[in-house]
């Protein structure tokens, strides 16, 4: 072929696009490993911290940036906070962040296998399937000023809060709080304002073609979690496909059951901590 001849043109590649996520408290292995996937798999990691010099201390890579610059005052998140349910303020800072364009939300108990790959320029809706009735919100983007966005923010916190997705009972019981005045519910952690608010809210405005595949983000459920950290790792590796870009390894449901140790070197999960030199 003459060297004038016109050469295919690879497919442009847009780099991999800033991690967003947040920690308070003493960092265990899991956030350790975590933090170390999503910046081997080269995306830029933020953590936002209330304790920015405490969490810098504790060595994770990436940068550590003030929560308050995430997220202003807001009545719900901070009633959140003041009770200790961090998982909920999470939910509202998850959200500002992408309201902002930061980046794709991860929470920092999800190890990944690769890149997470989005189209050059765009800032697509990136959320997965849990199981065939909910999406999961452990991996979360979308675009700032959509539609998703804007009334699922809104819906999380305008004051009084209704929770149209909440469950038959909550539903009833928020509506006769409701009539007596009470703006604030007498149990907000009984809200749902994380997954079940989201698949609630992608299903109301049909963008469920946009969710992923559950092998590509929770090819484990929690009930699974358990074998990430089984010195057998067969188990595991049977579920976690080609097609898997990030596992979540369900914290919570780990430290639940008492595998908060560092796992054994053969476990799924002490084999990752191995490769990243951890």
């Amino acid at each position: 072929m003459s060297r004038s001849a016109a050469m295919p043109v690879a497919p442009e590649r847009t780099p991999p696009r800033t991690i967003v996520t947040y920690w308070e408290g003493p960092v265990t292995w899991l956030e350790r490993l975590s933090a170390a996937s999503i910046v081997a798999a080269g995306h830029p990691l933020h953590i936002y911290a209330h304790d920015v010099a405490a969490l810098r201390a504790q060595g994770l890579p990436g940068s550590v940036i003030d929560a308050r610059e995430g997220i202003g005052p807001n009545v719900m998140a901070d009633l959140y906070r003041s009770r200790g349910v961090l998982a909920f303020y999470a939910d509202y800072l998850r959200l500002s962040l992408i309201r902002d364009g930061k980046g794709i939300w991860s929470d920092l108990d999800c190890v990944f296998q690769r890149p997470l790959e989005t189209p050059a320029g765009a800032a697509e809706y990136l959320f997965g399937w849990l199981n065939a009735s909910r999406l999961n919100n452990a991996i979360l983007s979308a675009p700032p000023e959509s539609e998703l966005v804007t009334r699922y923010w809104d819906a999380i916190s305008t004051v009084p809060i209704r929770a149209p997705w909440a469950t038959g009972h909550i539903r009833v019981k928020r509506r006769l709080e409701l009539l007596v005045g009470k703006r604030i519910p007498f149990h907000p952690e009984r809200l749902a304002i994380g997954p079940r608010a989201l698949t609630y809210f992608v299903r109301k405005l049909r963008l469920e073609g946009h969710a992923r595949a559950r092998a590509v983000f929770y090819p484990l459920g929690d009930d699974d979690a358990h074998l990430l950290t089984e010195a057998d790792d067969r188990a595991a590796r049977t579920l976690i496909g080609p097609e898997t870009v990030s596992v979540h390894a369900w914290r919570g449901k780990l430290w639940s059951i008492g595998r908060d140790a560092p796992p054994p070197p053969t476990s799924w999960l002490g084999q990752q901590a191995r490769s990243l030199g951890l």
